[in-house]
């Protein structure tokens, strides 16, 4: 493990969610600001009240399904907290019979990170958070595999000497063993991480395409003048296809080639298209086997 791209990957497109939803956050408040503004005019004739109701509702959902979201990814933040935590705690339990001194030398292992519960909800981690427990795993892992590797060129030094007479097999037996058992917990914990990270970059993407999905609806229901949302060029759009191969066509094409200032330059019923062609993509509906 000798770099962070997987989570540095995960990182970003939590960024993206933030951004995309402080765009349509905005998008909302220049209608309500349009609202106000019709309401002012509406509450001097009674028969005027009535006709911007549709106006409120759209307004109204699209504030709750972006509510929705919100509470959804909360939810997903403290569930990734709550897996590191414990995955920190197991690891310190699975060191209790080493002696982790020469492994970790100046690098403390024990922090006093925020207890999780499972079953307390008012509780809410931050993405620091989640990214202090996980650099002290990722940290972790990484001595130990320097460890692992350092202690076999001594083995392979005390083979040589065994070779040459010295009757020392049953220390190499020993330290051969103590290695093996070491390589196995640490090649656990690698897997476990491993996990996490698909796990997370699956729920962040499939989230960015609802969040997307909802800018693009906003966008070509209402012609706002100007659109401040861009797909940012960053490491995700470097590293994307390496990191998850097994990614659907749907997710590749909005994360990767769905471009807002292009289509916004597309007429409405060319918009309305590409959605229902995107959102039917999303159901893996097959369009060959349509035609």
């Amino acid at each position: 493990m000798d770099n962070n791209s997987d989570f540095i990957f995960i990182e970003d497109c939590k960024n993206d969610v933030f951004r995309l939803m402080n765009e349509i956050e905005l998008k909302c408040d220049k209608l309500e600001i349009l609202y106000r503004d019709y309401l002012r005019e509406a509450v001097k004739q009674k028969d005027y009240l009535m006709s911007l109701d549709t106006m409120f509702f759209q307004i109204s959902l699209t504030k709750q399904d972006l509510k929705n979201n919100k509470i959804l990814l909360n939810s997903f933040l403290n569930t990734v907290y709550g897996q590191y935590f414990k995955f920190y705690k197991k690891i310190l339990n699975s060191l209790e019979e080493c002696d982790t001194t020469e492994i970790f030398n100046d690098f403390s292992l024990i922090r006093n990170f925020r207890t999780y519960y499972d079953l307390e909800d008012s509780f809410e981690y931050t993405f620091d958070e989640i990214d202090s427990v996980h650099s002290v795993i990722y940290n972790t892992i990484n001595l130990i595999e320097q460890y692992i590797n350092r202690k076999k060129y001594t083995i392979e030094d005390d083979n040589i000497r065994v070779e040459k007479g010295i009757n020392i097999h049953h220390l190499v037996y020993q330290k051969t063993h103590n290695i093996e058992v070491l390589t196995q917990k640490n090649l656990l914990f690698k897997k476990i991480l491993n996990d996490y990270y698909i796990s997370q970059k699956k729920f962040f993407k499939r989230l960015q395409l609802k969040l997307k999905i909802q800018f693009c609806q906003l966008d070509s229901d209402i012609k706002f003048d100007t659109v401040t949302y861009r797909s940012r060029e960053s490491v995700t759009t470097k590293i994307d296809t390496i990191l998850d191969n097994n990614s659907d066509s749907f997710e590749n094409l909005l994360l990767d080639d769905l471009q807002i200032q292009d289509y916004n330059k597309k007429s409405f019923s060319e918009r309305a298209k590409d959605l229902l062609l995107l959102s039917l993509k999303f159901c893996c509906i097959d369009f060959k086997k349509l035609d």
